[in-house]
């Protein structure tokens, strides 16, 4: 069940992903506008959208390998930026399938610490690091 959910998880994300690649350039800025954003949203999102994604991927949920993960993220990051020809006023650019890359790199990672921390915490006896600090 866990499985099925974690493959859905990330199908929405990635759908998220797709329709905003289409949204019109001006609405999207007239959006970060009126939220007085110092910094330009849809980089944060795609950053976030990619870090969940290869965190879901890599995750032992569904457990795929970092190199199918890089590659299918990559292909996705490479297709949304097609994408955006058709959009009104959006242009694809290199830095954005950087940024989407690296939010690749960061939830590969946390999902990798995760896991080597979540094992550290099963194998200590119980009750173990409860005791006060002296």
């Amino acid at each position: 069940m866990r499985h099925r959910l974690a493959w859905c998880a990330t199908c929405l994300l990635a759908a998220v992903l797709l329709v905003g690649t289409q949204i019109p350039g001006r609405m999207r800025d007239t959006l970060e506008r009126s939220l007085h954003a110092p910094f330009p949203l849809s980089s944060l999102a795609h950053f976030l959208l990619f870090t969940a994604m290869a965190w879901l991927l890599a995750s032992r949920l569904i457990a795929w390998p970092a190199r199918r993960i890089g590659a299918v993220l990559l292909g996705l990051a490479l297709l949304t930026e097609g994408l955006q020809v058709f959009a009104i006023n959006r242009h694809p650019r290199w830095l954005d399938v950087g940024i989407d890359m690296a939010g690749f790199l960061a939830g590969t990672m946390l999902a990798a610490w995760l896991s080597g921390w979540l094992s550290q915490r099963r194998a200590l006896p119980h009750g173990a690091g409860s005791e006060p600090a002296r």
